[in-house]
């Protein structure tokens, strides 16, 4: 629900409070006589502990500004207010870890830890909506175990969760109780929330909790626990946050870019998080496919198992767990993805055909994948999800409806294709940490030559930021708000993406989110680059041996595309040019029409024959899969602005890693685009394959 920007009669910005000297930018926020969430709460007496902590604790460091003096001014919060009851609770918890001797705010052994305490109470109350002008009524919440788009005032994410039995009761992460009598109360600079405890999430990092379960049989996650201890793994992955990024963004060494063309300040990420993702077999599975107690189950038990099931044959099964060469360490590694992936993120639903993301309760419809790269060894891990699957998968390989007249739906799965299932409902198990997600399994995840076969059939479509762990884990995949967009430092001591590399400092490197622009882009955002650019991208693996063509999907709409020579190879520094150089600005609406491109006709024959004529000329028509807009029927085959350019053809080892670098060829116009959309790795399988012609999908 949209709120009302008020006529403000009298305007009293957020300065004039007594002993304040806040820096917070107080530009747009200015009192009202209405009822703000600030008096709301204080004319309720439930509430009057937490509004002595609202008063005491301020927005930020930097900051003299009490949460309490922001929550009665003009903006966009989302306040889950815990009752006086529910602190008291809390309290008590602390007595029980033995943080606090008495449940009393008195006592607390020093002034740290009660700074520390009422920080993590009032901060993580708070949704501050205001850059998005976003804030949340029950009906808009999200899914259960699904996270909400806008994170707290202490920058940490918080979920649903539904009672089965009553989907009218939710608690936020699972043990705070929204009240279903006092909810939904609206003030003019948000809405309320009455809970029942304090929201508190959990500051273990993956690599601290796995530690913990290593020695505790109940978490059911115990023997993978061990699995990731015993290849080494725990330190890495109890990283959070970059800090040397945090300390020189702090010092302004990351400035916004004043972007020409728009008119737009441009700012860089205030952060640089890490993330990561676990699926693990639960010691459930363990001792069932063991026939041993789970205390009983050796990483010998596992690494024979692993080898008399044929998995990694070249792989060394011996005591050296922290080799990428070992077995055990192979089978550890390929349950773990370098990017914290939510629920609501497993699969990416925008603007596939058929779906409607404004559509809140919107099924899935057409199959939605992604391909992830995995830690250790790089591999690929397949997460899929369909209206056939009913959830999330993984390495799932269906048959489609996949001609030219057909639906794209799943025709069929074999069991053996079926993949493994993710389970994402209330009884999930699912374990959301400060850095990584945990997704129990129930069956066993591995990179066999089936799926590497099944893979290598495939044609693989990564949007341009799929290929940046970072964009995950820094919120900046299938945002919410409208024109979301990012400025990265093409500074060689102050790169954001470990897989780009600008190479030069007159690149003006650019994320663009296209949400509710009816942009052509797959999965709605852009790579954008300016300047003199020049960059070079790490490529994701090939899953066998063979030869593979690589397409670049690009959209023509805008007349500042520019023409660029895109290079390829595995030495990053010596990268062969491959063909002439793209233009960027070519697309089936040019002036002569050079591609080739015709609009689809009733006669599939003759439809078959232009896209021959296309891949001649180097082109491919945009998908079928693609719609611009929300629920839109348009789809990027019918786009004659949205089309592929066939960019390389070689043979590429799974082995080998290679790169791919775009440069300018119009130095002297340094307002003209580098444009990515996505990638496309296509094997000679499908490509040029005279019985079953490539789908165009």
């Amino acid at each position: 629900m949209k709120l009302h920007k008020w006529i403000c009669f009298i305007v009293l910005a957020v300065a004039i409070f007594v002993g304040c000297t806040e820096d917070v930018d107080t530009s747009a926020r200015y009192v009202f006589r209405e009822r703000t969430i600030a008096s709301y709460l204080e004319d309720h007496e439930q509430f009057s502990e937490y509004v002595r902590l609202l008063k005491e604790q301020k927005v930020s460091d930097v900051s003299e500004t009490s949460v309490y003096q922001l929550m009665t001014a003009y903006g966009y919060y989302t306040c889950f207010a815990p009752t006086n009851d529910a602190i008291q609770k809390y309290l008590d918890s602390l007595v029980i870890k033995g943080i606090i001797p008495e449940a009393d705010w008195n006592s607390f052994p020093d002034e740290r830890t009660l700074d520390s305490i009422r920080s993590v109470l009032v901060l993580n109350s708070i949704l501050d909506g205001t850059k998005q002008e976003k804030t949340y009524i029950t009906p808009e919440f999200p899914k259960t175990n699904e996270e909400f788009d806008i994170n707290t005032m202490a920058d940490r994410k918080i979920s649903v969760t539904y009672d089965k039995k009553d989907l009218d009761s939710c608690s936020i992460d699972g043990i705070c109780p929204v009240s279903k009598k006092n909810r939904d109360i609206e003030a003019i600079n948000g809405f309320i929330h009455e809970v029942g405890y304090v929201i508190n999430p959990s500051n273990e990092t993956l690599g601290s909790t796995l530690h913990k379960f290593t020695i505790d049989p109940e978490s059911n996650l115990s023997i993978m626990a061990k699995l990731v201890e015993a290849c080494g793994l725990v330190d890495s992955l109890s990283k959070v946050k970059d800090e040397r990024y945090e300390q020189l963004y702090k010092t302004g060494a990351f400035p916004s870019f004043a972007w020409q063309l728009r008119g737009w300040e441009i700012p860089a990420p205030e952060h640089r998080k890490y993330g990561y993702t676990l699926f693990a077999e639960t010691d459930d599975f363990w001792e069932a496919e063991l026939s041993k107690d789970r205390e009983d189950i050796t990483l010998s038990d596992i690494a024979n198992w692993a080898e008399n099931k044929g998995y990694y044959p070249d792989a060394i099964n011996d005591d050296n767990y922290v080799e990428e060469s070992n077995l055990l360490n192979q089978f550890t590694t390929y349950h773990l993805l370098p990017q914290r992936i939510p629920v609501d993120k497993l699969a990416l639903h925008y603007n596939e055909r058929g779906y409607n993301y404004k559509n809140k309760n919107q099924a899935p419809v057409i199959p939605v994948w992604a391909h992830y790269v995995t830690m250790g060894k790089r591999r690929l891990l397949r997460i899929w999800e369909s209206a056939e699957s009913g959830g999330p998968y993984l390495n799932r390989f269906p048959k489609l409806n996949n001609g030219r007249q057909e639906d794209y739906h799943e025709k069929e799965c074999s069991e053996e294709n079926r993949g493994v299932e993710i389970k994402t409902d209330e009884s999930s198990g699912i374990i959301k940490l400060i850095n990584a997600v945990i997704y129990p399994i129930h069956a066993p995840l591995a990179y066999t030559d089936r799926v590497r076969s099944e893979l290598a059939k495939q044609r693989l479509r990564y949007d341009a930021w799929e290929l940046q762990p970072e964009a995950m884990n820094n919120d900046m995949r299938l945002v919410s708000k409208t024109d979301a967009i990012w400025y990265f430092s093409s500074d060689p001591d102050k790169q954001y993406f470990q897989n780009v590399t600008v190479n030069s400092k007159r690149t003006n490197f650019m994320l663009l989110s296209g949400r509710d622009q009816s942009w052509p882009n797959y999965q709605g955002d852009e790579l954008l680059a300016e300047g003199v650019y020049d960059i070079t991208i790490t490529l994701p693996p090939v899953p066998m041996t063979g030869v593979y063509e690589i397409r670049m999907g690009v959209s023509t709409y805008s007349g500042t595309r520019g023409i660029c020579q895109v290079y390829w190879g595995s030495r990053k520094d010596q990268l062969v040019p491959q063909g002439i150089p793209v233009n960027m600005q070519l697309g089936g609406n040019s002036e002569n029409n050079m591609l080739g491109w015709e609009k689809d006709t009733e006669d599939d024959d003759y439809n078959a024959e232009v896209d021959k004529k296309m891949r001649n000329n180097g082109f491919m028509k945009g998908p079928k899969y693609i719609v611009a807009s929300a629920g839109g029927t348009e789809t990027n085959r019918m786009n004659a602005g949205a089309t592929r350019r066939i960019v390389v053809r070689e043979t590429m080892s799974p082995d080998v890693v290679y790169y791919m670098r775009f440069k300018t060829v119009q130095p002297d116009f340094t307002q003209k685009q580098l444009f990515v959309d996505y990638l496309e790795w296509c094997p000679k399988e499908v490509f040029d394959n005279p019985e079953f012609p490539e789908d165009i999908w």
